[in-house]
């Protein structure tokens, strides 16, 4: 007696995968359908059966049920795990074929990435990105009116809301990966730019103060800060002064040989002692602990 049939175009050993691992777990284990695998023109189907003729006449009444809760339970994980991003991937050629097949992987690595971070947050309030509830549930619904299953019949007449949810969560991966870019871009213009800027100061140092500001000293530890706001006044007189950007602008300009940054856990802009980094690579050295640190009574 067949008491399920799966149908899918692609990835029925995928399928077949799955629903092994789920109706492992069902007892006792004369429960457990076998299958056999046919094709039918493009679609391949798992036929599962019941081979007992005594369990067979009364498989729908004691345990159609449960059936229908492994195979909802099995095809539920396949979604997540893998059908979801193959819909990923199929929104990105489809709707960004702008994009390299080198950026489009990237894409839906930084998609992945989006969903496993929002799907193990530990606040219970989080937002469900998963969908885990809504696609069980539909699948529930589904079996419950039939017991021939096409996958991607499912998907397209099923799934419609989840598919529109993972098209938004792609346009926001892609917005943040053209940002990335230019972020990347910008860093690699001021990289140049300092490249070929004359040195000015051998060594910069950079001390984190109280309100996440900061003080910046020439190689002889003299305070050069209000010199350096003077000169990016006179670059930006139109501009209220950015300490961030001054600290930018005034490295830049000055291009030092080496920049030794003491109280960066002072500063509270974490981000920009990475843009730092970035420009200025392997020129930038976070002091532990020194003398100067010692001396330095800016800091409550």
């Amino acid at each position: 007696m067949i008491v399920l049939t799966i149908g899918a175009y692609t990835n029925i050993n995928k399928i077949k995968e799955y629903l092994t691992l789920e109706f492992n777990k069902i007892t006792p284990k004369a429960l457990i359908p076998t299958y056999t695998i046919a094709k039918k023109g493009d679609i391949t189907f798992l036929y599962y059966k019941i081979d007992d003729e005594v369990l067979a006449k009364n498989y729908n009444f004691f345990f159609s049920d449960a059936l229908k809760l492994h195979t909802s339970s099995a095809l539920t994980n396949l979604i997540l795990d893998f059908i979801r991003f193959e819909i990923v991937k199929e929104i990105l050629e489809v709707k960004f074929q702008k994009y390299s097949s080198f950026e489009r992987i990237k894409i839906l690595e930084m998609v992945k990435t989006f969903f496993y971070e929002k799907e193990n947050h530990e606040d219970t309030k989080a937002l469900n990105y998963s969908c885990r509830k809504e696609i069980l549930d539909s699948l529930i619904d589904f079996f419950d009116d039939s017991n021939e299953f096409l996958l991607e019949g499912f998907i397209l007449f099923r799934l419609k809301d989840y598919r529109e949810r993972l098209e938004m969560v792609v346009n926001h991966i892609v917005s943040e990966y053209e940002t990335q870019k230019e972020y990347k871009e910008f860093l690699r213009l001021l990289k140049y730019f300092v490249d070929v800027q004359e040195m000015k100061e051998e060594i910069i140092h950079v001390v984190g103060i109280k309100e996440g500001r900061f003080k910046i000293y020439d190689k002889d530890k003299n305070d050069i800060t209000e010199r350096c706001k003077e000169e990016f006044r006179q670059d930006f007189s139109d501009k209220e002064i950015n300490y961030d950007d001054l600290l930018v602008s005034t490295l830049i300009t000055i291009a030092p040989r080496q920049i030794i940054i003491h109280h960066y856990e002072a500063i509270q802009n974490k981000p920009l002692i990475e843009t730092i980094s970035n420009i200025f690579q392997g020129k930038v050295t976070l002091c532990p602990k020194c003398e100067f640190c010692l001396n330095s009574n800016e800091i409550n």
